[in-house]
């Protein structure tokens, strides 16, 4: 078994990112002999475990449907023949329905195929293509233990395809779940009441490298999902893989099975898992809280005694709630009303007249502190039916809602009045939300219900894989809270002349209310026209909504926003937006070029951005006390951010360290490692010192460092282990 003494939890620092590759292919595999198998009857088993994949749920007396980006249907069944007739063929599996009504058999039969780990739909003996090529179909198999179906996601294909590709996320395809996690909740309460809930940190495995060449796959709440070249242990949540192994039956191993909830030790939240397979090889991750966390990955921190140590930040681990706001904690998604509080609402039924707020008190008729009352018809004082409060709630089975209780004292058994306000997903594109409605006034509660966008759940997806390397590609980091995008505009095009024009864009998101933009309302891409003679725009246009989850096509990540407003060049079309994101190591976060417009109706950014690169291991030189990066040419001189290149800890008199007796670890003159995190702008080093009172971590004191750029400055260190040293640091400035 490989041998972990080092650490790999580091910090951030000033950074710029680079791309990650992304080819939509069925690899056979990372190593010579691949793992090839053919199901019979919609059924295979996995050699390793002997784990059956029975996917015959996924027949459909009816048929699958799936629409490609560019409206075209796919029409198949899996484990069967379709019933009806394509391209005048009967008997067939697939079927694609162009726009103009045409058929192309894209095969007779479907074969379940498992290469690797990966389970795929491979459907052959289409209609002939070109150049002897027939036509040809695979659907890729994902794993979800989520309990809501996720649309099917059709690759982007050329008109002169032959091969077509789909993704399906079902929870076929995945390995058993064991019964201690098939329905827990992934909760825990602490002393004061309040509930963490880590569910939503389940839905992704995460690459964690080891930092000795290999690496980890690591899940919270849910087992790793079985997958191409994750074929690891049943029931594990951190999965170790010996990148230098070729045989798959000693590749993947159990680091610790997966722990239903989370625990509380010395105030930090915690899971301890243990593993079956050997005795020195369990894992513990402990939760830091991060209000700001925009990309949850943990990191592998070093190993203590038998135990592999994990930190993952995340704002679920967060116990302070934004006023007026609350998580899904299935999701993850956050709602936040805050923007419909100090204003006043009005709702009425026959006689009965009710005025309440939005978590803070409007100036109203309503007696303080009351969030709701209703009205007098003489003018004699309102009576509270609820007092205010910025709580929001959420119910699982239902919208999130504002509870005010202890109004005035309601006719029956001297109870008193509440009053419930629900929020409910409001759809219709672009118009104004309708009035609040009164739903119940009687048994001493008054209940409302408000639609509002605010409440809808839907938000796409700002991630995908790149399936040819399994890994994840994130743009979460470029979804913008303060301002939205400006776009730039190529000079080659007629309109970077017209300076009326201006082009505003967000991320997988709609864009930010901004005085005087007054795009439709859920636009993620807007066109603003601004008269020469008026100093905020005249007109806005709708360039798309944020329906269709990103893709990746060959090197670069894709996302389409649709549905804009009508083109005024074709009322027939409505207007669309393309953004095409590449890595560039130097560009930082980047801004959209307007690259050229398609038919007066469809406009094609392209965004350099180094938020997608790679990691990128960093050179350390101690003669200047600097990390270098040799993409960017940029370099982080320590020494500016830490006094005399010094890193202060806690003084600790009883380690045999001169260094920790004194507080301060010289960093210019350590061995360090470092790495550059463009997705999450930070540089995080690691380095051991020698300490013979450290035998659990081999004799040495395990040193990781993380180094951000930001607005202000911070300093933060952890030593509750004297021999596992983890400080992060926000900086001003760093050259």
């Amino acid at each position: 078994m490989p041998n972990h003494s080092g650490t790999d939890r580091c910090l951030a620092t000033m950074i710029l990112m680079t791309v990650m590759t992304m080819v939509v292919l069925l690899p056979a595999g990372s190593y010579g002999n691949s793992l090839t198998l053919t199901g019979e009857h919609c059924t295979v088993t996995e050699p390793l475990y002997n784990t059956v994949f029975n996917l015959t749920g996924l027949n459909s007396d009816l048929a699958h449907h799936a629409m490609s980006d560019i409206n075209e249907k796919f029409i198949f069944d899996v484990c069967d023949q379709l019933d009806t007739k394509c391209n005048g063929v009967s008997g067939g599996a697939a079927c694609l329905r162009r726009k103009d009504g045409t058929e192309v058999l894209l095969g007779m039969k479907s074969a379940l195929q498992f290469v690797d780990g990966r389970l795929h739909f491979n459907f052959s003996g289409g209609d002939r293509c070109r150049e002897g090529k027939n036509y040809t179909f695979d659907i890729i198999l994902m794993c979800s233990y989520g309990l809501e179906a996720e649309p099917m996601n059709v690759v982007p294909y050329s008109e002169d395809q032959c091969n077509y590709f789909m993704f399906w996320t079902t929870q076929l395809a995945c390995a058993p779940l064991p019964n201690r996690v098939k329905n827990n909740e992934c909760s825990v309460k602490d002393a004061t009441g309040h509930i963490f809930n880590l569910l939503p940190l389940s839905h992704v495995n995460h690459h964690v490298p080891d930092r000795n060449g290999s690496h980890f796959f690591v899940t919270a709440c849910k087992p790793v999902h079985y997958g191409h070249m994750t074929m690891c242990p049943p029931g594990v949540s951190v999965c170790y893989v010996n990148d230098t192994e070729q045989d798959y039956a000693r590749k993947f191993h159990d680091y610790g099975q997966t722990d239903p909830n989370p625990t509380i030790e010395n105030g930090k939240l915690v899971m301890n898992l243990h593993s079956k397979e050997g005795s020195c090889q369990d894992s513990k991750i402990i939760f830091e809280c991060d209000p700001k966390a925009t990309e949850e990955i943990p990191e592998y921190v070093g190993k203590e005694n038998c135990t592999y140590l994990f930190s993952w930040r995340t704002a679920l681990a967060c116990k302070k709630q934004e006023p007026c706001a609350v998580m899904d904690p299935i999701s993850g998604l956050v709602f936040n009303m805050s923007s419909l509080a100090n204003q006043k609402y009005t709702v009425g039924q026959g006689d009965s007249l009710y005025e309440f707020s939005i978590c803070k008190s409007a100036k109203s008729q309503c007696p303080e502190p009351s969030g709701a009352c209703q009205l007098a018809s003489n003018n004699s004082q309102a009576v509270s039916v609820g007092t205010i409060n910025d709580e929001l709630l959420y119910n699982i089975t239902g919208a999130p809602y504002l509870h005010y209780h202890s109004g005035s004292i309601c006719n029956q058994a001297n109870e008193r009045w509440s009053t419930k306000i629900e929020f409910i997903c409001e759809t219709d594109k672009g118009e104004k939300s309708p009035p609040p409605k009164l739903v119940e006034a009687s048994g001493c509660e008054v209940i409302i219900q408000m639609k509002t966008k605010l409440a809808c759940t839907r938000e796409i997806s700002c991630s995908a894989m790149n399936f040819s390397s399994d890994q994840e590609v994130d743009l979460t980091p470029l979804i913008s809270s303060e301002k939205n995008y400006e776009a730039l505009v190529n000079d080659s095009l007629a309109i970077a002349k017209d300076k009326r024009q201006k082009f505003y864009l967000n991320v997988c998101r709609p864009l930010l209310s901004q005085f005087g933009l007054g795009c439709p309302g859920g636009s993620a891409a807007c066109l603003a026209v601004k008269d020469s003679s008026q100093a905020l725009p005249t007109h806005e246009l709708s360039l798309g909504y944020p329906d269709v989850s990103l893709t990746v096509v060959e090197d670069r990540v894709q996302l389409r926003y649709l549905r804009g407003d009508n083109c005024p060049k074709d009322n027939a079309t409505e207007l669309s937006t393309e953004i095409e994101f590449y890595c560039a190591p130097k560009a930082g976060r980047g801004l959209p070029i307007l690259q050229e417009i398609q038919h007066d109706c469809h406009y094609r950014f392209e965004w350099p951005t180094n938020v997608i690169c790679p990691n990128l291991k960093a050179e350390f030189q101690s003669a200047n006390c600097s990390v270098n990066n040799g993409q960017t040419n940029e370099r982080v001189n320590l020494q500016n951010i830490f006094p005399l290149g010094s890193l202060l800890v806690n003084p600790s008199k009883a380690s045999a360290s001169a260094e920790l007796n004194d507080g301060r670890l010289n960093l210019c003159s350590k061995n360090i490692t470092a790495v550059v995190d463009y997705e999450d702008q930070a540089v995080k080093m690691f380095f051991t010192m020698t300490d013979a009172n450290c035998t659990l971590t081999g004799g040495n004191i395990n040193v990781n460092l993380r180094v951000s750029c930001a607005n202000e400055e911070s300093f933060s260190v952890n030593e509750s282990d004297s021999c596992l040293v983890t400080a992060a640091t926000n900086a001003t400035t760093a050259n």
